[in-house]
């Protein structure tokens, strides 16, 4: 048979019941559901991925969610991941493409999750937007659901002041920008920054139609600042405006293609990304490594954690920042929607509380292309081979 004619074939076929049956009793599972961010990631699950095409796209849209593969707690099963096997591209442009998105792939995976006993998912990457961050009515519950923008906000944070220790700055001396501040996640990156410990100057930057959002954004970040310690300022990018100075930049925008180039990375010490797709392509992130750290945001799960499946991240213990939301609020036993909508600082702070309480931490240095980064201080310090 055509490769190209033939029904696209899964590598492995998880049954429901093979999860449902192998979780803790009384506990239920913890889900993580996530779609497919390229069409590369596609062959992580099935055998004959075919060229893109508009009949490749359409039998993507008409192939069903599945059971990536179980998580672990040591030999113990206590879940799965669900993909969706509809890159995104495809369907997040639009509010049209959104509810065919819905409708195909989200619901069906929620019921998936409910079939194989899961209590609680976790919502990966841009899967939020599918049900308004958990506003709009669905079919099926359980499972439960969370949007993992508490524990995202949280991490960030802590890499931002993991990546001043690193490059040798002072949080609190630093000049930190958030592009994409003015979308659903960045309002709340913005406000856990600048919650307790906080950077000399916070730039919010966002694209030019946004604006007033920023303006808006910055006088309620200015008026909850009760102290004035901190500097707010507002920025638009477009690639005729010059970006801003600033020491290291977090990056939570929602984009169908990278925008930022070698020489930009170059202009600051560190960026975490935690946009969907990338912020920077992967050759302006290996054109800039020498001079500026470009890392993927995510967390260190605790020791014996076993995702299972081929993130893109250092290790199978690593994970997604919104996954470890999941698992911390299974964990804690929540029989309720966890994280939905913009959550508040206390809630983000809470969510950060339980992340510590289950071992969450930020990971070794690891690039977003997948390759982990050693940096100079750490080369210098190697010792020199033999005869050198």
């Amino acid at each position: 048979m055509n490769l190209n004619s033939a029904p696209l074939e899964l590598k492995r076929i998880i049954h429901p019941e093979e999860i449902r049956e192998n979780l803790p009793a009384g506990r239920g599972g913890i889900g993580f559901l996530f779609h497919a961010t390229d069409w590369d990631t596609l062959a992580f699950s099935f055998h004959n991925v075919k060229h893109r095409s508009a009949s490749f796209e359409e039998e993507l849209w008409r192939t069903r969610p599945f059971i990536a593969s179980a998580i672990y707690q040591g030999s113990q099963v206590i879940g799965a991941n669900i993909a969706c096997p509809v890159p995104l591209e495809l369907w997040l442009g639009s509010a049209r493409g959104i509810k065919r998105f819905r409708e195909a792939q989200f619901f069906p995976a929620l019921e998936l999750a409910r079939q194989a006993g899961l209590t609680m998912v976790a919502m990966g990457a841009s899967t939020p937007y599918a049900c308004n961050y958990g506003a709009l009515p669905r079919p099926t519950r359980p499972p439960h659901i969370t949007t993992g923008h508490a524990a995202t906000a949280a991490m960030l944070k802590d890499w931002a002041m993991h990546c001043c220790n690193e490059v040798g700055l002072e949080f609190g001396n630093t000049k930190l920008a958030l592009f994409g501040a003015a979308g659903r996640l960045g309002t709340t990156v913005a406000k856990y920054v600048l919650y307790k410990d906080a950077p000399r100057e916070l730039v919010l930057i966002d694209l030019p139609d946004k604006l007033n959002l920023l303006r808006e954004q910055a006088s309620e970040l200015l008026a909850a600042d009760l102290l004035g310690r901190v500097k707010v300022s507002v920025h638009t990018f477009s690639p005729d405006t010059p970006l801003p100075q600033f020491d290291g930049a977090i990056l939570a925008s929602s984009t169908s293609v990278p925008y930022l180039t070698a020489a930009d990375l170059k202009r600051a010490q560190f960026w975490i990304d935690d946009s969907h797709p990338r912020a920077a392509s992967v050759e302006a992130e290996l054109a800039s490594r020498g001079e500026t750290l470009y890392i993927e945001c995510f967390a260190r799960g605790p020791a014996g954690l076993n995702t299972a499946f081929p993130f893109r991240l250092p290790s199978t213990r690593d994970c997604y920042t919104c996954f470890a939301e999941g698992y911390a609020a299974w964990q804690e036993g929540i029989a309720s929607d966890f994280i939905v909508g913009s959550p508040p600082v206390w809630s983000v702070s809470y969510t950060h509380s339980l992340l510590r309480k289950y071992g969450f931490s930020v990971g070794p240095l690891h690039g977003k292309n997948g390759l982990s980064i050693v940096r100079e201080a750490q080369q210098s310090a190697l010792p020199e081979p033999v005869g050198s």
